[in-house]
């Protein structure tokens, strides 16, 4: 019941204030991350190349550790404009258990989901509709926030990944974060100063006919479908996401 009423408090829409909460959020998400605290992004031109890609969607995805892992990371990729800022799963009860704080999240285009309910739930389909119409979606799709001194990826991705890829065929384009454990670890109210937070574009993946195709083909000729199908995407990102935190934690364990 109480997440029902989460999710009626999601009045998707536009109001003439809601690009002014979204650049006030930016802006006091980027003076964390880059003031308070430093941030080190590699290889941001390939996300930067992906910005005019035409009517296609992008579904960018990452590892998550804190709660606010977006907007604080997410804020500095360098979109402004409203109408490209990105559009983000978010737990329902966590962004939208209050009237003030749906009014906030929804103006920041997020998005309710409820962990366990289904891929058939109002808030997922809604994000593969952005995706057909071309827009950025993010997703973190972990079980949860990574926990640990390292917080480091110890679950599989579900499976509503694949399922956005198997239907709306975007740009998927991932990224890992090593750091935000530091600024805002699990529990604390208020982010940290004087930490670093590292953070890797990866290679993006062409999720079209042909990808799928090679994706779902099994060793009998046959192909996977339906979960299955989007079982074996959702392996395929995680791979990408392990490669990127392999990457990330050599050089974090590296005598400096």
């Amino acid at each position: 019941m109480r997440e029902q009423q989460a999710i009626s408090r999601w009045k998707p829409g536009q109001r003439w204030y809601y690009p002014l909460l979204t650049a006030l959020v930016i802006a006091g998400s980027r003076f964390i991350t880059r003031t308070l605290n430093s941030l080190v992004i590699e290889e941001l031109e390939r996300f930067e190349s992906l910005r005019q890609r035409g009517c296609r969607g992008l579904l960018t995805f990452s590892n998550h550790v804190s709660l606010f892992d977006d907007p604080l990371l997410v804020s500095n990729f360098g979109v402004t404009c409203y109408e490209e800022v990105r559009w983000v799963a978010a737990d329902a009860m966590n962004f939208f258990g209050s009237r003030w704080k749906a009014g906030l999240f929804t103006a920041g285009k997020c998005v309710p989901v409820v962990r366990g309910a289904g891929l058939d739930q109002p808030g997922l389909l809604y994000l593969g509709d952005r995706l057909r119409e071309g827009g950025w979606v993010h997703i973190f799709p972990e079980v949860g926030r990574a926990s640990g001194p390292r917080a480091l990826m110890t679950h599989p991705l579900k499976s509503g990944i694949g399922r956005l890829i198997a239907e709306a065929m975007p740009i998927a384009l991932p990224f890992y974060h090593y750091g935000m454990h530091g600024i805002l670890p699990t529990g604390a109210k208020l982010p940290r100063r004087g930490k670093t937070v590292r953070l890797v574009f990866g290679h993006p993946l062409d999720c079209d006919e042909e990808f799928l195709h090679n994706v779902a083909l099994r060793e009998d000729g046959t192909d996977l479908v339906g979960q299955a199908l989007w079982e074996a995407l959702a392996e395929r990102c995680y791979d990408s996401l392990r490669r990127l935190e392999l990457l990330v934690n050599a050089a974090a364990a590296a005598p400096q």
